[in-house]
């Protein structure tokens, strides 16, 4: 689900959506089914749905008006484009027999209509593709006074190397944002023979029936709330979240870790957006990575104490684990490994 306050019209006319920032949309490939969200106090409308043709790139072409958005993918329509509202969403459930669905849908778009993109689950995604094959709200192009200003610098494929050598790695020795940190492993989780996906795997398997290959991924998945994780691992038996910090560990850190382990404990223990939402055989694991750290013992002792804090109210539901990952830039690569 791609987001939008006002800008629907231009994601339209150029079947073209952008980002401020590359992890938004690191994570959808070609042939993934989009639609695009609207919602502000004048309407909240979706529209589509559209099937991704282009997958990141940048490119500083205007295509919003006084605004940048230059992290960009393509898509093409599926069909005839739609546009059904939140209304549509909510009779659909009430026609399906699946009304708690779109409830829950209509408040998870609701919550987030401020991000650029919300990762649906496959039953969320095809709840909604459903409910526009039921519409006959066909859209119609808006006639626009807008220009499409061609750009003088071609567009980029945004892959590993190029958020390698935007953030200077082989110099700077670590990444200047944790958007930046997320889009790189993102994409390296693509490829089953890059060495962050082995380093990743690795983490995954101190963990029975854990492992990459028979797990989704997800980013920026949101767990209720509106409080998001970094990346989301999921399979049968384990929720893996993992958290990134760009920095070495270090004392500043540790009140927004202590607020994230927390949120991140308690929002994901009865989350609905998963089937089942409750699994007492399921674990949580939560993967705290930063950047290589001589010296930080005392900080992970602290760390592990109130994780084991938030842990005593909800220990009887379920079973919890922290691990401690460091990465440290090797040959345009991250070594990634417990610590």
């Amino acid at each position: 689900m791609l987001t939008t306050t006002k800008f629907a019209n231009e994601c339209i006319d150029n079947l073209t959506y952008g980002s401020t920032q590359a992890n938004w949309l690191a994570n959808i490939d070609i042939g993934d089914t989009i639609f695009i969200s609207q919602f502000n106090y004048k309407s909240q409308n979706l529209f589509g749905p559209f099937r991704v043709t282009e997958i990141l790139y940048y490119d500083k072409t205007i295509i919003y008006p006084q605004q940048k958005y230059f992290y960009r993918i393509q898509y093409a329509p599926l069909d005839i484009i739609k546009n059904i509202e939140e209304t549509d969403l909510y009779l659909s459930g009430v026609r399906s027999n699946e009304l708690a669905i779109a409830t829950k849908l209509i408040n998870l778009i609701q919550q987030n209509k401020h991000l650029h993109c919300i990762c649906l689950t496959r039953e969320e995604g095809n709840f909604i593709l459903n409910a526009f094959k039921n519409s006959y709200n066909n859209y119609s192009t808006p006639k626009t006074t807008f220009k499409n200003i061609a750009s003088t610098i071609p567009p980029t494929p945004v892959d590993c190397n190029y958020i390698w050598n935007r953030n200077n790695i082989d110099r700077k020795g670590s990444f200047s944002s944790e958007s930046d940190l997320e889009a790189f492993l993102l994409f390296s989780l693509k490829k089953a023979k890059s060495d962050e996906y082995k380093y990743i795997n690795n983490l995954l398997n101190k963990h029975a029936d854990n492992d990459l290959q028979v797990s989704e991924i997800y980013n920026q998945f949101v767990f209720g709330n509106a409080y998001p994780s970094d990346i989301l691992i999921i399979n049968k038996h384990n929720m893996n979240v993992f958290e990134l910090k760009k920095d070495e560990l270090a004392n500043t850190l540790i009140p927004q870790i202590e607020k994230e382990m927390k949120k991140l404990l308690y929002f994901s223990l009865f989350c609905n957006r998963f089937k089942p939402s409750h699994n007492s055989s399921k674990r949580f694991n939560l993967y705290l990575v930063y950047l290589k750290t001589k010296s930080a013992q005392t900080l992970k002792n602290h760390i592990i104490k109130r994780y084991h804090h938030f842990c005593n109210e909800i220990n009887a539901l379920r079973k919890n684990t922290i691990i401690f990952g460091e990465y440290e830039p090797g040959d345009k690569r991250l070594v990634i490994e417990e610590q």
